[in-house]
């Protein structure tokens, strides 16, 4: 599953597909294809040859199939609901009041959205912005951040450096704690060591109460 929702900019079908050659399914599953020949074939159906995924989530020949297409290009349109709160998620806010938890924030890694009934507004949150809370909020919060967690680095080959392995090991075990991840370099300013790329701070845990 891809980490953002396609852009309707990448919808690719007939000669916006750029490729030679194609993977079609005539009914009896995929074969190469000419893509002209491909285009003709869905056109002789009345419809037309879509790409299956984004050019950037494919390596090789696009596979395709046939489908009708509408001009202007646009997305299904569906009623959107209000969703309910479930009133068992609440944590006290960083306002002293009682909100609520109520999906993925969809900004920066490890920000929860929040629901906010005194003033009626959602906003997002992270982990050490959060007060006491019920028992389902700390399940659902500790699932959230250990799915949320970025991944570890590997090199071309696919391989793991242990230096790296044992940085990410500490970052995500302290993201977990906080809900926060910077995402950014940085570095020590006593030290000079490269900091955890969870932390915004400019000291490193060990030198974090030394003045300079």
């Amino acid at each position: 599953m891809p980490d953002r929702m396609w852009s309707l900019a990448d919808f690719r079908f007939d000669e916006t597909i750029d490729a030679a050659e194609v993977y079609l399914n005539r009914g009896d599953g995929f074969e190469s294809t000419a893509r002209d020949e491909a285009i003709a074939f869905a056109h002789e159906r009345g419809a037309n040859l879509v790409a299956w995924w984004p050019a950037s989530s494919e390596a090789g020949d696009p596979w395709c199939i046939v489908a009708k297409v509408s001009l202007p290009l646009r997305w299904e349109q569906i009623p959107i609901g209000q969703s309910a709160v479930d009133e068992r998620l609440w944590f006290d806010a960083p306002c002293g009041k009682r909100d609520f938890l109520v999906g993925s924030g969809n900004t920066f890694v490890g920000r929860m959205a929040a629901w906010c009934p005194h003033q009626a507004v959602s906003y997002n949150v992270s982990r050490s912005e959060m007060g006491a809370m019920s028992e389902e909020s700390r399940y659902f919060v500790a699932g959230f951040l250990a799915g949320n967690a970025p991944g570890y680095a590997v090199d071309a080959d696919g391989e793991i450096d242990d230096a790296d392995l044992a940085a990410w090991r500490a970052a995500t075990d302290r993201f977990r704690r906080t809900g926060f991840w910077y995402g950014r370099w940085g570095t020590c300013q006593v030290c000079g060591c490269v900091l955890l790329p969870d932390t915004c701070d400019d000291r490193c845990h060990e030198h974090s109460t030394v003045d300079v």
